[in-house]
């Protein structure tokens, strides 16, 4: 948990912005299009959270390229390094589940059919976009792969709709017959794709040279 700290320290003056972003987008999706619902805003300020965390870290960590070398100096640390970036991903994803769940209690706009499958979804739909995003980063470099980003902030979207065109479809009976049952399947779906990035990004790092 030390690198999880180290992380959030580094970028401590944008706590506030990834708090506002938890809090604010599903409120304004609310206001502006209540159509969209609950989900879409939870899964919209998950992922807008991850990926301006990510630019925030990486930037910061690109400046000082020595620290991380430091820090990376044993083939332990440097899998330690790797875990704590996928950790922090975890913990934005639990924050905006809290935000969105408090907010859902208040605002009907919000309220979903089901939580727990919404944040299911979601959790699936950040381990694929951030999981495919963190081994590129890694094997390309910040600088390389900062102009993607552009992409990844589209990317809310198409799983929205992924969601009700092909994802959701192919769940549809098990959603209607048993809901624990699809949130166990897409929360196991969404760890096996975090594991695999998690497992490429390791080997990844492992092999660059950061001096």
């Amino acid at each position: 948990m030390t690198l999880v700290k180290k992380d959030i320290m580094i970028i401590k003056g944008y706590v506030l912005a990834e708090i506002a972003i938890a809090v604010g987008i599903p409120l304004i999706i609310a206001n502006r299009q209540p159509q969209m619902g609950g989900m879409t805003g939870l899964l919209i300020a998950t992922l807008i959270a991850s990926l301006s965390f990510n630019l925030a870290v990486s930037g910061k960590e690109n400046q000082y390229p020595k620290a991380t070398a430091l820090l990376s100096s044993t083939p332990y640390m440097r899998n330690r390094v790797v875990a704590a970036k996928y950790i922090l991903y975890i913990i934005i994803y639990l924050f905006c589940c809290i935000v969105s769940f408090a907010e859902m209690k208040f605002i009907p706009e919000l309220r979903v059919e089901s939580f727990v499958q919404s944040a299911a979804f979601v959790f699936l739909s950040q381990a694929i976009g951030m999981g495919i995003f963190l081994p590129i980063q890694y094997k390309f470099g910040y600088e390389k792969t900062r102009y993607l980003c552009s992409l990844f902030y589209l990317y809310p979207f198409a799983a929205s709709a992924m969601k009700q065109m092909l994802l959701f479809e192919s769940f549809g009976h098990l959603r209607r017959s048993n809901t624990g049952t699809s949130a166990i399947i897409l929360f196991a779906a969404g760890l096996a794709v975090w594991i695999i990035s998690f497992e490429i990004s390791k080997k990844i790092f492992d092999g660059k040279d950061l001096v």
